[in-house]
């Protein structure tokens, strides 16, 4: 089995993957008590899904972007899990989970999350063989220079706030917004992604991870 953790922004989620099947998963605003709430959440998904810790091969952590502490706290975490168990960690790029759920509809897709004060983390992708692949790395931008940005019909997901949704549908008609569940980030997703790179044994060692962070006090602007 593996466990899948992302605490990248204030949305938390978490999942246990046996393979073949999700057979526990939560994903929850959790605002700034991710330290509080993380391990006692684990403890009781597991004791949900009536399986044990110790049959984990595997932990998942999202790496970011996010926020500074939030990402700290997941990845600290998911560290310290893999050491007492000698299993491996993980670490997939959190836009990346965002993409994963998003179908291919033949457009191209922009994931987007917060970043604090008022910017926006985004990575651009396009479909290639059935997945999406990373077309631009993420950047920062401010919700007027991302708007700005796509001049072809393109679909946006993520972490959209109600008055960026409002800003969008008024000034880029180029922007197909993703409904706010397609728009959750899942662990689920992180769960299937990291246990593909775990069959192939394509992971490095834990004290080699670091999380992702952005410089945003300069958004890219049109």
């Amino acid at each position: 089995m593996l466990l899948a953790i992302d605490t990248s922004t204030s949305n938390i989620g978490i999942a246990v993957y046996d393979g073949n099947s999700i057979i526990g998963e939560a994903n929850w605003l959790s605002l700034n008590r991710h330290t509080v709430i993380l391990a006692a959440s684990v403890k009781n998904l597991f004791d949900t899904v009536d399986t044990d810790i110790s049959k984990l091969r595997g932990i998942a952590v999202a790496m970011g972007p996010g926020s500074f502490t939030s990402l700290r706290v997941g990845l600290s975490f998911a560290k310290g899990m893999a050491l007492g168990l000698d299993i491996p960690v993980i670490g997939v790029p959190t836009l990346d989970i965002l993409a994963a759920a998003q179908p291919i509809n033949g457009l191209p897709l922009c994931a987007v999350l917060q970043a604090g004060r008022t910017k926006l983390a985004a990575a651009f992708y396009n479909p290639s063989k059935d997945k999406w692949a990373e077309s631009l790395p993420v950047s920062v931008y401010t919700t007027e220079s991302l708007c700005e940005a796509i001049t072809e019909p393109t679909t946006v997901c993520g972490e959209l706030t109600a008055d960026m949704r409002t800003y969008f549908r008024r000034n880029n008609k180029n922007i197909r917004m993703a409904s706010p569940a397609m728009c959750l980030r899942r662990a689920g997703f992180l769960a299937e992604i990291a246990w593909a790179r775990l069959e192939k044994g394509d992971y490095p060692p834990p004290n080699t991870l670091s999380p992702i962070y952005l410089h945003t006090k300069e958004p890219i602007s049109q």
